[in-house]
């Protein structure tokens, strides 16, 4: 992006001789996961859905446009990936003569397929396209970037759907007759599609994040030119996460129940809670779709097609974003740090020997368990003593047992589960910080609203932003006094940053409630605005 890009109007304008004119400002919100939205012959939302906030988010909108209206100023909305969730959603019917039937699973999509599923998409949430248009219709400007639930915003075809939807939208707004067209087109202009990341050069880097997760990296990210490979390379999941992987095999098994799991390091609470409150339901899953899993690892688990297709894709367009951005070259090292730890194969390897190590680790156990019992119940078959005394010991070391047993169980069940945030994603935030040579860094990805100083190689302040997501949070097991959605965002004006989370019932924003880090202490009061060139 050039510097006259990267800078705003403000007001009035400024006088003459002034200095720079104010900045735009930037509103970033990810992790929507928008799926088809309500069924418009039941008038029920699909088993799938996650976001049921349409009529939230266009309210939303409309506010940031009358806000900055009212200032003079200018807005930049950012859709940080994860917007359309092409991963927790329902797979069309298959084409069958037996017609109407849903496939257990929905299978990797071509880029036809992809474009459809977003048009159905976009149709189930037609408050979401109001919201978006409205800011278009504005004069503002729109940049959308894809996530791992939504690699496919890459391609052509599904962006060709966004903007035909929002063209649509703008037509309404602009009213009949023979100018409407004309605005609309006009108001087209503010909407960008990015394949990686958002960057203004000495102000912020914003990308989704799930590159510095080993579960749901990418080994080729960039995928555009990707949309013209032949259907089977697609088919095949060549490049498969884990946490893809999960999503799409087992996830989508427990239906509406679950909250969208954004990592497997979350897999515990969730497995946790599901024991406790629908055991029937896990052990359903368990029967039905595990033998289904255990084909597809084996499946996967066969020598893998080649690479070389999405590596030429990944390569060329990596290319060509090192000769437009002002990063340049450095994009090559920013592009290393992603997580990648191996194909699918040997992604399918590597959970085979995590079963392995599980069961193994259950049958040691097990075994020392019984051993110990065994060497308890000789010890008290030799004893020169009656039957009654030896009877008594006997039930004493069955209930020490149980008692340990139970013990275990609860251990299990109620330890803490951890913080969701993975440090490497901040640590990554700090080389992209230096690389970029940006104050700010905001990903989305892991569903988990952070505010961080930065230790920069360099040396210069810099601060990583996590915005969370708008859809529900599992929050079984946390204390903070707030809801389970929280709708943040993280809005940046001029050079400060604050991340806020908006409030339907007020129709204004306020500071997302968060506590200091045992572990991470980043001396920031999160409930004010994080201004880079004073800190």
């Amino acid at each position: 992006m050039s510097s006259r890009e990267s800078e705003g109007r403000g007001g009035a304008g400024p006088s003459v001789g002034s200095a720079v004119p104010r900045l735009h400002d930037i509103v970033v919100v990810s992790d929507l996961h928008l799926g088809r939205g309500k069924n418009p012959d039941t008038g029920r939302y699909h088993r799938l859905e996650a976001f049921f906030y349409d009529d939230d988010f266009h309210h939303f909108c409309s506010d940031l446009v009358a806000g900055t209206r009212a200032r003079g100023d200018r807005l930049k909305l950012v859709l940080n990936g994860d917007t359309f969730d092409l991963l927790r959603i329902e797979p069309e019917p298959a084409v069958t003569p037996a017609a109407g039937h849903w496939p257990r699973y929905n299978q990797a999509l071509v880029p036809a397929e992809a474009a459809l599923t977003v048009r159905h998409i976009l149709d189930g949430h037609p408050l979401f396209v109001r919201g978006l248009a409205e800011v278009l219709a504005a004069g503002n400007e729109l940049v959308i970037l894809p996530g791992n639930h939504d690699p496919e915003m890459q391609w052509e075809a599904v962006r060709d759907e966004v903007r035909t939807a929002l063209h649509a939208e703008l037509v309404r707004i602009a009213g009949v007759g023979s100018g409407a067209t004309e605005a609309a087109a006009r108001a087209m202009n503010g909407l960008r599609f990015e394949s990686w990341f958002h960057h203004e050069p000495g102000r912020i880097w914003i990308e989704h994040g799930c590159q510095y997760d080993p579960e749901n990296a990418f080994k080729y990210p960039l995928r555009r030119d990707a949309a013209g490979l032949p259907e089977d390379v697609h088919r095949k999941e060549v490049d498969l996460p884990l946490g893809t992987f999960f999503q799409r095999y087992l996830y989508n098994s427990f239906g509406s129940i679950t909250f969208i799991v954004p990592n497997s390091r979350s897999n515990f609470r969730y497995f946790r809670w599901l024991l406790l409150n629908r055991p029937r339901l896990l052990a359903r899953v368990a029967t039905v779709h595990v033998p289904f899993l255990l084909q597809i690892l084996r499946r996967l688990a066969k020598i893998p097609p080649s690479e070389e297709s999405l590596r030429q894709s990944h390569e060329g367009e990596l290319g060509e974003l090192v000769g437009a951005s002002p990063v340049g070259e450095r994009l090559h090292l920013i592009d290393q740090l992603k997580q990648v730890h191996g194909s699918a194969a040997l992604l399918a390897r590597q959970i085979v020997v995590r079963i392995v190590k599980a069961t193994g680790y259950v049958l040691l156990t097990a075994f020392f368990a019984a051993a110990l019992w065994f060497l308890g119940f000789q010890a008290i078959t030799t004893m020169q003593a009656g039957f009654g005394f030896k009877a008594v010991l006997f039930l004493t070391l069955n209930f020490l047992f149980l008692l340990g047993a139970v013990g275990a169980a609860a251990y299990f069940l109620m330890r803490p589960s951890g913080s969701a945030e993975d440090p490497r994603m901040r640590r990554a935030a700090a080389k992209i910080a230096d690389l970029s040579r940006v104050p700010m860094v905001t990903f989305g990805h892991s569903h988990e609203e952070v505010i961080a100083r930065l230790q920069t190689d360099g040396g210069a302040a810099a601060w990583y932003f996590n915005t969370g997501t708008w859809i529900a949070v599992f929050n079984a097991d946390t204390l903070l006094p707030r809801e389970r959605v929280q709708y943040t965002f993280l809005r940046v004006r001029g050079h400060r940053g604050e991340l806020l989370h908006w409030s339907p019932g007020r129709r204004e924003a306020a500071p997302v409630v968060l506590l200091e880090e045992d572990h991470h202490h980043t001396g920031a009061e999160p409930d004010r605005p994080v201004d880079v060139h004073a800190n």
